[in-house]
């Protein structure tokens, strides 16, 4: 080979990537357009990793995040109608939070007899 590459991916990457894929080492071979056995290779450390296999992983996490965040089917809470007859306040209903520890006065934990402090 004239002029090797020496540009190599990260292996580690590249290991928590197939870990996204459920160890599906047929899917990432599909997805990488390799045989199983490369891919098998490039996990056990036999191989080294290119340098395109987990920028090219990263990539499709990326899209697939962005994708999923873009088209997601949530729908958002019906408020209510306004109307021109009548306006309708809209606000979330209160939500009682339990109290915390530190909202509490100390003298809720301290009931010290007053009169005996005295000298």
């Amino acid at each position: 080979m004239r002029y090797p590459n020496l540009r190599y991916g990260n292996p580690t990457e590249f290991a928590y990537y197939v870990m996204c894929y459920g160890d599906d080492i047929p899917a990432v071979a599909r997805l990488l357009r390799r045989d199983e056995r490369t891919v098998r290779d490039w996990l056990s450390g036999r191989q080294r990793v290119p340098f395109w296999v987990p920028e090219l992983m990263r990539l499709r996490r990326f899209e697939t995040d962005v994708y999923m965040r873009q088209n997601s089917h949530r729908r958002a809470p019906a408020l209510g109608v306004v109307t021109h007859e009548a306006q309708l306040e809209i606000r979330r209903p209160d939500v009682k939070k339990p109290q915390s520890v530190t909202a509490l006065r100390l003298d809720d934990f301290d009931q010290v007899d007053r009169s005996t402090l005295a000298v």
